[in-house]
């Protein structure tokens, strides 16, 4: 069997859905050339079904141990059956790693030693606590260095990680590690994370799969109305509220093909439409940054842009408030690329 290889994943926004979205999630990736991230603890057969019935992209699969109630701590270690299934399946195997927590050291030498290990291709999932980036990023790129094992990146956080600007500035810095880095479980950050050097990263299909759901309570995980990413705004919203307040907004994307954001609500089956929608949206709007000179500067000339929007919105509505993740990445601008980590040994003093 011909299988994924790392390479195959370079430069690719990934579809990231739970098991029983991935024909409707196949359906928007075939279209727009790329793969999908299978998050559920038993893919073989998912993944199967796709192939059989002929999708040819790339695949992860997320065992998703790190979250829920009941998630598995680091120190679990990964499983090497898992990672053995991967692999008879043609794909590139991803850890099943559990959680890791702010200053498990331990756990993280131990997640990225066993996937250094492994005899095929193997990326370190690492689902991190938004504050390894405050303070321990530094220490956290030594150790990715000293194993060099490729690593996929998906942060804990209650709403959006990238409203945080200390994540925002610690996944630019992680990503100047010599060693490919994913983002999986991303919202509209991922395209921003890719343009400034991110291996691969991965849009969610849901509220969850876009950030590491904290263990205790729920946070923003569901909505009653109908929501759908809009363009203008870089964010999801409901569609009845983007109708009202922008009722000839278009869309261009693959799923739209130029008809108004309010029409996903006169299909047969509108939850099916906003879905393809969202991700086909932000399929899109990557394969024109990555068509450009400097996908870096597309991407904050479009923060800029949707911030405005909001800006312009939130002086009529009073409770519009832009969101976060726009601030954090122009706050903290990087045009025309980064320059590379210095050259240091990894220190392992220090930390337990």
């Amino acid at each position: 069997m011909v299988g994924d290889t790392l390479g195959d994943l370079s430069g690719r926004l990934l579809v990231q859905c739970r098991l029983g979205q991935a024909k409707n999630a196949a359906r928007v990736a075939s279209a727009h050339g790329t793969g999908l991230v299978l998050t559920g603890r038993t893919p073989r057969q998912t993944v199967e079904a796709l192939r059989e019935h002929g999708f040819t992209g790339p695949i992860l699969c997320d065992a998703n141990r790190y979250s829920g109630r009941r998630r598995a701590p680091a120190a679990v270690g990964v499983r090497e059956s898992w990672i053995a299934e991967q692999h008879d399946l043609g794909l590139v195997a991803l850890t099943d790693s559990g959680y890791l927590a702010p200053h498990d050291w331990r756990g993280l030498r131990r997640i990225l030693a066993e996937a250094a290990r492994q005899p095929g291709p193997t990326v370190a999932m690492l689902p991190l606590s938004a504050r390894w980036f405050e303070h321990s990023v530094d220490g956290l790129a030594e150790e990715i260095e000293h194993h060099g094992v490729p690593v996929a990146v998906a942060i804990e956080h209650t709403k959006d990680p990238f409203g945080v600007r200390y994540v925002t500035r610690g996944l630019l810095s992680l990503l100047d590690v010599r060693v490919p880095v994913l983002l999986l479980r991303s919202d509209i950050s991922a395209l921003g994370a890719l343009a400034h050097g991110a291996h691969t990263a991965a849009i969610g299909t849901t509220a969850r799969l876009r950030r590491v759901p904290p263990r205790a309570g729920r946070g923003a995980v569901g909505f009653r109305s109908l929501r759908a990413f809009v363009p203008p705004l870089l964010s999801h919203h409901p569609l009845d509220e983007a109708g009202r307040l922008a009722p000839l907004w278009h869309c261009d994307c693959y799923e739209c093909a130029g008809a108004t954001l309010t029409d996903l609500t006169r299909t047969q089956r509108p939850e099916v439409s906003a879905f393809r929608h969202s991700l086909s949206a932000q399929l899109t709007l990557w394969s024109s940054l990555h068509a450009t000179e400097s996908p870096v500067d597309g991407w904050l000339d479009h923060c800029a842009r949707a911030l405005s929007v909001h800006r312009r919105l939130a002086a009529t509505q009073p409770t519009w408030y832009p969101p976060a993740n726009l601030h954090s990445w122009i706050q903290d601008p990087v045009r025309g690329g980064r320059a590379a980590r210095p050259s240091t040994p990894p220190s392992h003093a220090g930390r337990g």
